[in-house]
């Protein structure tokens, strides 16, 4: 299959960062045209596909270009309106997470691609950077048996400044737990193979953005538990005050085995020698971004042929991540447990 014709629509630091990741992969596409209602945003993809047709309104370039995929890097609450055009013109879709900033818009995609012919891969993309990749083989091979508990920690810098500040309104960007930790939600709901049933958080804002906090009143901290159906259990604990970077993951099993990894390696504890490591895998933190492994997985379902989407990208798997986040989030703002359907009407996204 030749490299696909891609048009872009957002090419902020996402759109254009992702843009320069997929022209280092040989055969990963050629920018025809972007859209952007902003200029200086137009400028960064210019410099970075000087070929490709320039747009300030997205509906415009899909109707005046041709092409076969679509590349979904605008903000989020744009997502639903701009995935659904997508398709109704039979293009193959690539959708940064998060999928939408509601599960209102989410419902509207998961209903269109099912009546679509068109691939759609939403943009999760630490389910295919390798060392998350490797967890789950080793999961499902057995290694710590039965995952019971799921931990993740993150610490961080804020968000850096958007145009017009629209990630401060959580109309728009869906609040800081939709914007960042659905990330981490779908590594849970993919390690542990169930949905979601009860969220309980708490969280805030300890800093001011002067200090050094998230814009506006996004939170810039917080603890969220998850229970699941089939009796695991998952905690997020998130900071956007702490740069500059650490993340950290651990999966405990029925079998007293753990698996922890902090990007750069992969540690198998095992209970019968607590004062050494079983196995470890060592890998390079250039390793640790899901761009490029995420197109080209992306690519493969393309070529493949399946159109309904790898279990890595499939909209039922975006639609499960926003769940949880708007779930905790309201769990925060509310200070009780939010109850979530398990056997909601969309079928186990894992």
């Amino acid at each position: 299959m030749k490299q696909p014709r891609i048009v872009v629509v957002g090419t902020g630091g996402r759109g254009v960062g992702l843009m320069s990741s997929i022209q280092q992969i040989e055969g990963g596409g050629e920018f025809v045209a972007y859209a952007d209602p902003h200029g200086p945003s137009r400028n960064k993809a210019a410099a970075q596909a000087p070929q490709a047709s320039a747009f300030e309104d997205w509906r415009r370039m899909l109707s005046a270009v041709e092409a076969d995929v679509l590349l979904v890097t605008a903000p989020q609450y744009l997502h639903c309106e701009i995935t659904l055009a997508g398709l109704e013109a039979g293009l193959d879709i690539y959708c940064e997470k998060p999928m939408a900033a509601t599960l209102a818009d989410c419902d509207a995609i998961v209903s269109a691609v099912s009546d679509s012919n068109s691939l759609f891969y939403v943009g999760l993309q630490l389910r295919t950077v390798p060392v998350f990749r490797h967890a789950k083989q080793l999961v499902d091979s057995g290694a710590v048996g039965t995952p019971r508990m799921l931990f993740c920690r993150e610490l961080r810098a804020p968000f850096i400044p958007k145009v017009d500040n629209w990630i401060a309104d959580e109309s728009k960007s869906g609040g800081a737990l939709v914007e960042k930790n659905v990330h981490h939600f779908d590594l849970f709901n993919w390690y542990c193979g169930g949905r979601a049933s009860r969220v309980q958080a708490i969280g805030g804002k300890a800093l001011t953005p002067e200090q050094g906090s998230n814009p506006g009143d996004l939170i810039d901290h917080a603890f969220v538990l998850i229970d699941y159906d089939n009796g695991a259990r998952a905690c997020l604990e998130m900071c956007f005050f702490c740069p500059p970077f650490a993340h950290e993951l651990e999966i405990i099993g029925d079998n007293g085995r753990r698996l922890v990894t902090d990007l750069e390696q992969l540690k198998l504890w095992d209970p019968e020698h607590e004062t050494r490591r079983h196995d470890v895998w060592h890998y390079s933190l250039a390793q640790a971004h899901g761009d490029r492994t995420g197109w080209l997985d992306f690519l493969d379902c393309r070529t493949s042929g399946s159109h309904a989407g790898a279990s890595t990208g499939r909209a039922e798997t975006g639609r499960d991540s926003v769940r949880v986040a708007l779930a905790a989030q309201q769990s925060i703002k509310t200070g009780a447990a939010v109850s979530v359907d398990p056997h909601d009407e969309h079928e186990n996204a894992t």
